[in-house]
């Protein structure tokens, strides 16, 4: 067996985008909704609340994160 030629794949953990521009790897742990046919996921609830408001401008950054 060569093992210099050995190009064992490792499983790479899917990470999932919020909408503060983070990535989570268990998004069963955070809030999240739907945006232009993608799943964003939320740093907290307040924060989804805020963004069901009025996602455009939480999307675009214009509105403050409420934590």
């Amino acid at each position: 067996m060569n093992l210099e030629n050995d190009q064992t794949i490792l499983p790479v953990e899917p990470e999932f985008k919020t909408a503060c521009g983070g990535n989570v790897k268990d998004p069963s742990k955070y809030p999240s909704a739907e945006y232009k046919g993608e799943r964003i996921y939320f740093c907290a609830q307040a924060c989804l609340e805020v963004f069901l408001q009025d996602p455009d401008p939480f999307m675009a950054g214009e509105v403050e994160h409420p934590v």
